[in-house]
């Protein structure tokens, strides 16, 4: 009989996660993934496969957890749900170090096919997101001059990524503030 697993699939990807944040790809060891979860880095090669393998298995926990019709909180509006779930998705990024660490992932992820593959099906799918709430708020009458829903989608996933990207080379003032008030800018442009 196989001995239960003493630690999770979830808490070694979650030890993953914080490690990249703190480090970046760069600095990102099995080692230092294993100090953080309280095992070995032997461990994370069973479970993982290898540093890519789970690299890959975070991005697969990454894109699984952008829902794609996420539904309002109690009382919120659908304009509303679509600030909280485009402007507040950069919490975990607002931090300058943590931000530029995000960064050098991305840079990373572009330099393997399978995880830039990834990349693309989570954008794709926070893009679908996106249209999905801006659909519900074109029809509820708060965006009446916006474009189509997949036109505002891409509008908007464009502005904040490119936002934050510009934010990571020039951390002046607060990431959410700023991608607060950009979000409000081209709202205005729609209401």
């Amino acid at each position: 009989m196989a001995r239960p697993r003493a630690t999770t699939d979830t808490a070694l990807l979650d030890a993953a996660a914080a490690v990249l944040a703190r480090t970046g790809s760069a600095g990102f060891t099995l080692e230092l993934a294993g100090q953080q979860a309280g095992v070995s880095a032997a461990t994370l090669v069973k479970r993982f496969g290898s540093k890519r393998g789970l690299l890959i298995a975070s991005s697969q926990r990454w894109i699984d957890s952008i829902d794609p019709d996420p539904g309002s909180l109690p009382g919120e509006t659908p304009l509303a749900t679509l600030r909280r779930l485009s402007v507040r998705s950069y919490t975990d990024h607002s931090r300058p170090d943590d931000a530029a660490n995000h960064v050098s992932s991305l840079a990373a992820d572009l330099g393997d096919p399978e995880l830039t593959r990834l990349l693309a099906l989570g954008w794709h799918r926070k893009r679908s997101q996106l249209e999905r709430l801006i659909s519900r708020a074109i029809d509820a009458g708060e965006l009446p001059n916006a474009p189509t829903p997949a036109t505002a989608a891409r509008t908007l996933f464009s502005l904040l990524e490119g936002s934050f990207l510009g934010w990571t080379v020039d951390p002046d003032g607060a990431l959410l503030s700023i991608l607060d008030t950009e979000f409000d800018n081209l709202i205005a442009s729609w209401t």
